[in-house]
């Protein structure tokens, strides 16, 4: 009687609606950049890599069934304003990145379970020196490019995750 109540708990037959059948593996592409940041376009692989990985859905290499992604965008907006001898100053910026993604199974085969638009959002102060201010900007980036590629990935799997921010 108890193994039948174990059975029954541990098989309760729910499964993510879009999950990837079980056993799949995916290579990672780029497929397409409009970000000049090279690094940021790593780092939103990178992200995809490390979600797949910790789901045992990751292949190395770059051949077929494969997760492509696409960064379509930096954005950047200024998080408030202060007064800095009589000129108005930022406080502090947010940095963010849009991308897509999707599996391709084959060369020429369609795209399956397109994300959609993924962004991810990071806020950092903003620094008076110049290069300090370099080194944050770029910082906040590639933090978060890391996240939209583990949203990507996460959708990808089907898998539930937070909504953008």
């Amino acid at each position: 009687m108890k193994r039948l109540a174990i059975a029954l708990l541990v098989s309760c037959g729910y499964t993510p609606l879009a999950s990837a059948p079980s056993g799949e593996k995916l290579h990672v592409v780029l497929s397409a950049s409009n970000v000049p940041d090279a690094v940021a376009s790593d780092e939103v692989l990178a992200g995809v890599r490390d979600e797949l990985a910790k789901a045992g859905a990751l292949e190395p290499g770059d051949g077929y069934p494969r997760c492509e992604v696409e960064i379509l965008r930096a954005d950047e907006a200024s998080e408030g304003i202060a007064a800095a001898n009589g000129e108005p100053v930022s406080r502090a910026t947010r940095t963010g990145i849009v991308a897509r993604a999707w599996i391709v199974r084959t060369k020429d085969a369609p795209r399956e379970r397109d994300t959609g638009d993924v962004r991810a959002m990071e806020t950092s102060a903003t620094q008076r020196d110049a290069r300090a201010a370099s080194f944050a900007h770029t910082d906040t980036l590639r933090s978060a490019a890391r996240r939209a590629g583990h949203r990507l990935a996460t959708r990808v799997l089907g898998l539930p995750s937070a909504s953008d921010d």
